[in-house]
């Protein structure tokens, strides 16, 4: 009985290993791609860790072949969620939300540039120019997440990016 529960320990200590690893490779993506959506620094920070709990519990039963497709819809499905149920609450990026940012980067520079992308673009084109420019993700699969043809999602993203360049100018 003994050996067996040493099993499960060091199989379990393995999984959080691995859970800890898919954290700290993913963690800046998720969040990116809530704030994206929610464009408030703690409601992304509580998507991000209910999907990460998720994503535990979820691989405890079933095998994920693409992880991180998997969290990025995921994330969008929460934060379009809660975006709904708290739609009278959120007005828009808070005045120290780029210091409590600590999961998109540290590197000043990348949260000026990202606090950009998310004041000139519309929602849509957030998410678009986020999941290709900071997650680098494929317009075919950003285009399966956000469940728009792929046409429209290219557009959009070369429409953002003529906003960005005349923006920054």
């Amino acid at each position: 009985m003994v050996p067996s529960s040493l099993r499960q320990s060091e199989n379990s200590m393995d999984n959080m290993d691995e859970f800890k690893q898919l954290f700290n490779e993913h963690k800046k993506h998720v969040f990116a791609m809530a704030l994206s959506i929610l464009r408030d620094s703690e409601l992304a920070e509580d998507v991000l860790q209910e999907v990460f709990i998720k994503l535990y519990q979820y691989r405890q039963h079933q095998e994920i072949s693409n992880v991180r497709a998997w969290l990025i819809s995921v994330t969008r499905n929460t934060s379009l969620d809660l975006y709904r149920k708290k739609k009278r609450e959120i007005t828009g990026f808070d005045d120290d939300y780029f210091e409590r940012a600590q999961y998109l980067s540290e590197d000043p520079l990348d949260r000026m540039v990202l606090s950009k992308y998310l004041e000139l673009l519309d929602s849509e084109e957030r998410q678009i120019v986020i999941l290709k420019d900071i997650s680098g993700m494929k317009h075919r699969e950003i285009a399966k997440i956000v469940e728009m043809p792929l046409g429209t999602v290219l557009w959009k993203y070369r429409r953002a990016l003529k906003k960005l360049r005349t923006g920054l100018e």
